[in-house]
């Protein structure tokens, strides 16, 4: 993260959800249409890195970084369903699902936590656009690196004793191993029983095709000018063993071909599956003792 700057991933993130909606025929993962006017002055240039032109990997992009929110969005709206009423989003960015939340969550509480830098960017950003932020939103500043989300959330109006969903997308692959860890176990404290965690994550690259083995030269370059490096990859056993070891009960790697099927399978496009990433859920058990799940290791 450069200093006074909001964070450029954050920024591309929305500019991926925008490009969806520009160059992707309907039926859409996501109907995000406040990404654009978020992006400001920038939005064409970023929006355009996107198009049918550009590199294979901001195609992939395209899709994979819409599907993990229309992912989230679709496990939220089943939490909500049981009554679950509070939403936190960890590295929230532009992330518009307050301005774009469905009438029937009218109850629902959204915390967007996120670096203090990104956020006055942001705000300031809707203060030009003329949108109020609704009442049931509430920014909460955080440097993940050095701060705990339960220490970031405890003058806010978040509940502890109240079960939530925590978005954590596009977050874990920029946090070291250790600081993930740490931030797993404090998750797991903060949550209250029948919570979830759904987030993403990248796989290492041998497991990947040959063509995304030149991939970090030019990623990680990139990454590193705009102060944000990535650290972290993880095999589906060594994430399940990762979030049993932080005491959730149950650690669910949604399967590839279950996502293909429900989401990519719909879609009128040619652009393929991204092999990279991996969705997932922990879930904050509703009793002490661990329970066998279907991705429990032998």
């Amino acid at each position: 993260m450069i200093d006074d700057k909001p964070s450029q991933t954050a920024l591309h993130v929305a500019a991926a959800r925008a490009a969806h909606l520009r160059f992707d025929p309907p039926p859409h993962l996501l109907e995000d249409r406040c990404a654009e006017p978020l992006l400001g002055d920038q939005a064409d240039e970023l929006i355009e890195s996107y198009a049918d032109s550009g590199s294979w990997l901001l195609l992939e992009n395209r899709l994979a970084i819409p599907l993990r929110a229309r992912y989230l969005e679709d496990r939220l709206t089943k939490a909500y369903q049981s009554g679950v009423r509070q939403l936190v989003v960890l590295g929230a960015g532009l992330d518009s699902y307050a301005f774009r939340r469905p009438t029937e969550q009218a109850e629902l509480a959204i915390f967007e936590v996120d670096h203090p830098n990104t956020q006055r960017w942001k705000t300031a950003r809707l203060a030009q656009l003329g949108w109020s932020p609704p009442p049931n939103l509430a920014f909460v500043p955080c440097d993940f690196e050095s701060e705990d989300v339960s220490t970031a959330l405890r003058d806010t109006r978040y509940k502890p004793t109240q079960p939530a969903v925590i978005s954590w997308m596009g977050v874990t692959y920029y946090l070291t191993p250790e600081t993930t860890h740490r931030a797993l176990c404090d998750l797991h404290a903060l949550l209250a029983p029948g919570s979830e965690v759904v987030f993403d994550f990248q796989y290492p690259l041998e497991t990947l095709s040959e063509r995304y083995r030149a991939v970090p030269a030019t990623l990680d370059r990139y990454l590193s000018q705009v102060g944000e490096p990535q650290y972290n990859r993880y095999r589906r056993e060594a994430l399940i063993a990762a979030g049993w070891d932080a005491g959730f009960a149950e650690v669910l790697v949604e399967p590839r071909d279950a996502l293909e099927a429900a989401y990519y399978a719909p879609l009128r496009s040619a652009i393929p599956m991204s092999e990279r990433f991996g969705l997932a859920v922990a879930t904050r058990g509703r009793g002490e003792a661990t329970r066998p799940g279907r991705d429990r290791l032998p």
